[in-house]
């Protein structure tokens, strides 16, 4: 009992996010990667509900793993080991995100169910507290609760699996969002340790990675299209998307995010709240992503729904989740997002009527709008704070 226990993370432990946090997180780029070229060859409905489904299943390994680590001490080599072999099973599932609804969709949901059973099977014997080891009998419950639909899932054809797919994913994102409530048993969420500061750092770091992936296939499209002469002029655009998004969040949210949890003892229902709002970010630089390429590969093309639904509905994504988050957390209201919203649903009606360069362009827009007014607005606290 005591060599369990003494894989908790102590009070005296270093709080900066180890080099085997961000290795186990690299994994993922590749995961985003395919996500993204599964929606583009999907470019349909059922294309977009198979991409969030697998989207949903590839966030809960991260999120879990992520917390598990949270709670551990990252210097032992039983933790280590456990990130490597979650790392290792997740590779081969996020390898088959693109073959997940053909031929190879039992890969996907065994390396899904090993990672989440069998890492929170192996938390229990970590030496947790009790209130924190009932949590995770609680993920345990949901996640048996779940597994029959991916089993079942296996066995049908496309259709049928994502029908199946997708009521496991919808209880596991409820048990999720419901922080794994059971009847019958009490939940006390806030005597369950979950460190806001360090888990907002990771959440903001893999968001960090997010954009990066968008970032990689932006680069790899001009790659491809260096012939075309408005390649430098969408390029820009994508680009400037990226950056407005990337501002908006680090320097629009995350520092007050941080200074907001640095003051409050409940650090649990902020960090559920931050981990849904993950979910809808990372969808909506899927979104982007994908937009960007298509607008990359041909900028001169008329703007149809796909295109829009895709060049406006990711910035609106963004900025739906952070403008709910700080209302949730911080519990004030920052118009600049629903006026961005707005300027969003706008500007994607009138793009109907321009070729995809300028559609796209007019989606860069209302975020640098957002990132303005944040900066201006940070500015003006500062200086009122100094009076």
């Amino acid at each position: 009992m005591v060599r369990a226990r003494s894989l908790i993370r102590s009070a005296a432990s270093d709080d900066r996010v180890t080099r085997v946090e961000l290795f186990f997180d690299l994994v993922f780029v590749f995961a985003l990667s395919q996500l993204s070229h599964h929606l583009l060859e999907h470019l349909s409905w059922v294309g977009a509900g198979e991409t969030f489904v697998l989207l949903l299943a590839v966030y809960k390994v991260w999120v879990y793993t992520t917390w598990s680590a949270t709670l551990l001490d990252t210097s032992r080599l039983e933790v280590q080991w456990m990130l490597l072999t979650v790392m290792l099973v997740t590779l081969f599932m996020n390898a088959s995100i693109s073959s997940a609804f053909g031929a190879f969709g039992w890969l996907f949901a065994v390396s899904y169910l090993l990672v989440q059973l069998g890492r929170g099977a192996w938390m229990l014997s970590v030496g947790l507290d009790r209130t924190t080891h009932n949590h995770f009998v609680r993920t345990l419950i949901w996640g048996c609760m779940s597994m029959p639909f991916w089993i079942a899932g296996v066995l049908f054809g496309t259709e049928l699996r994502l029908m199946s797919w997708g009521v496991a994913a919808a209880i596991d994102l409820g048990g999720h969002m419901l922080a794994h409530r059971l009847p019958g048993r009490k939940t006390e969420g806030s005597r369950v340790p979950l460190p806001g500061e360090r888990i907002f750092e990771r959440f903001g770091l893999f968001y960090l990675i997010a954009l990066g992936e968008t970032i990689l296939s932006t680069g790899l499209a001009i790659a491809g299209n260096l012939e075309d002469p408005l390649i430098f002029l969408t390029g820009t655009i994508s680009l400037a998307g990226s950056v407005a998004i990337w501002w908006c969040y680090f320097h629009g949210l995350e520092q007050d995010i941080l200074e907001k949890l640095a003051s409050v003892d409940d650090q649990f229902r902020p960090g559920i709240l931050a981990g849904n709002t993950l979910l809808a970010l990372l969808a909506g630089l899927i979104l982007v992503a994908v937009g960007d390429q298509l607008v990359i590969t041909d900028p001169a093309a008329h703007s149809n729904l796909p295109t829009v639904l895709l060049l406006f509905g990711g910035p609106a994504l963004f900025l739906a989740g952070r403008g709910l988050f700080i209302r949730q957390v911080l519990g004030t209201r920052r118009p600049s997002d629903l006026v961005g919203i707005g300027a969003l649903v706008v500007l994607a009606g009138l793009s109907f009527l321009f070729p995809v360069f300028l559609a796209a362009f007019a989606a860069v827009l209302p975020l640098i709008g957002v990132a303005v007014s944040d900066s201006v607005n940070r500015r003006r606290r500062r200086q009122q704070g100094a009076y």
